[in-house]
């Protein structure tokens, strides 16, 4: 499998056996015979074809009639539609450690995605990093990832952001295709923290590399001051209106259909208008461990591309060429052209996307559902699964009780809008009652030792409560709960476990799912991660939580990415202003 991996994005390299292949001077290793083909430039499906394939590239694409030197082995697929492989070109790989990761998308016909990586330098920094970054190498995909800003609520909420030596080493990697999804309102930011992510911003495009965009809430000169700091893309427009906006000014629009939003429905009108697109890809911005296994992953957003009757040439470069294209990988994946590597996707017809095999590099990773290569596993060194450095009894006595509501004067409260967008409010004693509300504790994990009370309006929890290091953007874990000893279970089990999420009622462990790897990732089978996250999802559901995806719902009240107010381990923090929020409102 090494073939696979040599040529992540560099050079095709040497072309010495593939001209002599072309030529009929040398056999091909395989030739994929008797194939319609995907011509990705002309958006025609080419019937009677043949791929020659030479050391994991395409040496020439030649009429069915056409006989190559004798020696390769032939694989005559009878008329099935042949499309290069999916590109994910936006991603997050949390929960499922990179193996398993890599052995749930191997079926989908998914052969390379573009992965986030911020999770992993969050409270780790760059050995976190490294760690995720060598876990990427050597797989049966073709796995690309991007540099991570590590943008946090406030400055103090960046323990470990990357010098501008250690972005130089990532963006010296030929996989490292950027910089990951910036925050425009952390690029914005006026002060040290806005500068050193303009600082990484400027570096990553003196490399001659990408700046990946975030605009969600960006509007007028807000996002023509962003967009003019060099981003390239965005992946956040949930309306026809917003995904125009930054079209319009010339950025690379990813349409979003994944276990974060499913937008793909209330965009299908742009399919209808007189655009470029050759300048949008489908992305799904992550799908969890187990809609991976019930619903799908890349291979369903072509699906329901295709079911919202997007013509399929458009849907199969939004789902790989055009991303190839953007990451500026277009001489090596793409197109199933000469040159670039065999990375393709043997479906029964261009509407009908199941794929019937896959290749990566010539070699055949799966077929009919069935994986045909091992993931290479990764070794997870012992400092890297003990990063959640927290005493709880200690961590909860300094905390102090939850706070209630006063006799008189008022407190701020996060108030669910959505699972994901939330609203400051204030409230006093007559306007809301204890069950209205829910406390809800960040302690800053790597030591423990500082801690914020807040309250949780829309909620909905009943009973226990829940603690998570799955946070997003913080080096914080969060507890929300109604009562000291299940905060105290909860808490408890977590750090035991190194990580993950864990819902408890009193003494009792309810469900939980182990997350060890830098407090995010399972060192389990997807399939027992699967389970676990059903079991804890269906205990909150079944305790009142009122979202759809509770997990989702407590994991993001970390992250600066959307609005309106968040919490921290030094208090709430309001996203319009940056301002550091007390629970207590100041009258007068």
């Amino acid at each position: 499998m090494s073939r696979i991996v040599e040529g992540l994005g560099a050079d095709p390299g040497s072309t010495e056996s593939l001209w002599k292949v072309a030529l009929g001077q040398e056999p091909p290793d395989t030739v994929v015979s008797n194939a319609r083909v995907f011509d990705a430039v002309s958006g025609d499906f080419v019937a009677e074809r043949s791929l020659w394939i030479k050391d994991g590239r395409i040496a020439r694409v030649a009429p069915s009639a056409e006989t190559p030197a004798p020696g390769g082995v032939e694989i005559d697929v009878g008329g099935l539609t042949l499309v290069p492989g999916l590109i994910d070109g936006h991603t997050h790989a949390v929960r499922l450690f990179v193996p398993e990761f890599v052995r749930a998308l191997l079926p989908t016909g998914v052969t390379g995605a573009v992965i986030e990586t911020m999770e992993y330098g969050a409270t780790e920094g760059m050995a976190g990093i490294r760690l995720f970054v060598d876990a990427l190498r050597d797989q049966p995909l073709r796995l690309y990832y991007t540099a991570p800003a590590l943008c946090g609520l406030t400055q103090e909420e960046e323990p470990a952001p990357l010098t501008p030596d250690e972005l130089e080493e990532l963006l010296a990697d030929p996989m490292c295709l950027g910089l990951g999804e910036v925050y425009w309102s952390n690029a914005l930011l006026p002060g040290a923290q806005g500068r050193r992510v303009r600082a990484m911003m400027a570096q990553t495009l003196a490399a001659g590399k990408v700046v990946e965009g975030h605009t969600a809430g960006a509007k007028g000169a807000r996002l023509d001051a962003y967009v003019g700091l060099g981003v390239s893309s965005c992946h956040e427009p949930v309306s026809v209106d917003e995904a125009l906006e930054v079209y319009s000014r010339g950025l690379f629009v990813m349409l979003r259909h994944g276990s974060i939003r499913r937008d793909l429905e209330t965009l299908r009108p742009l399919f209808d208008l007189p655009l470029d697109f050759r300048r949008f890809a489908l992305v799904t911005d992550s799908v969890d461990p187990v809609e991976m296994a019930s619903w799908g992953y890349l291979d369903q957003v072509v699906r329901e591309a295709l079911a919202l009757d997007i013509p399929p040439h458009v849907v199969y470069r939004m789902a790989g060429t055009n991303v190839a294209e953007h990451f500026r990988l277009e001489g090596t994946v793409g197109h199933l052209a000469p040159g670039r590597w065999a990375d393709l996707v043997a479906i029964p017809s261009p509407g009908e996307f199941e794929p019937v095999f896959v290749m990566v590099g010539g070699t055949t990773v799966a077929e009919r559902a069935r994986v045909r290569v091992a993931a290479r596993p990764v070794v997870v060194p012992k400092s890297l699964l003990t990063t959640v450095r927290v005493d709880a009894a200690r961590a909860l006595e300094s905390a102090g009780p939850p706070p209630a509501l006063p006799a008189s004067g008022r407190v701020r409260v996060i108030e669910y809008v959505t699972n994901l967008v939330t609203r400051e409010t204030l409230l006093t004693a007559s306007e809301a009652t204890e069950e209205d509300l829910m406390p809800v504790l960040a302690i800053e994990r790597t030591r423990g030792e500082r801690s914020f009370w807040g309250l949780l309006k829309g909620l909905g929890l009943s009973e226990g409560a829940y603690a998570t290091t799955v946070t997003w953007d913080s080096p914080d874990l969060v507890v929300v709960g109604r009562d000291h000893r299940s905060a105290l279970t909860a808490l408890g089990r977590v750090v035991e476990l190194g990580g993950g999420g864990v819902y408890a009622v009193g003494e009792e462990v309810v469900a939980e799912v182990a997350s060890p790897v830098c407090g995010i990732a399972s060192l389990e089978p997807a399939e027992r991660v699967r389970a676990d996250l059903s079991a804890l999802v269906a205990a909150l559901c079944g305790a009142g939580v009122a979202w759809e995806d509770p997990l989702l719902a407590i994991d993001t009240l970390t992250t600066p990415a959307i609005p309106h107010l968040r919490i921290s381990h030094r208090g709430y923090v309001r996203l319009r202003d940056r301002a550091l929020l007390p629970l207590e409102v100041e009258e007068g």
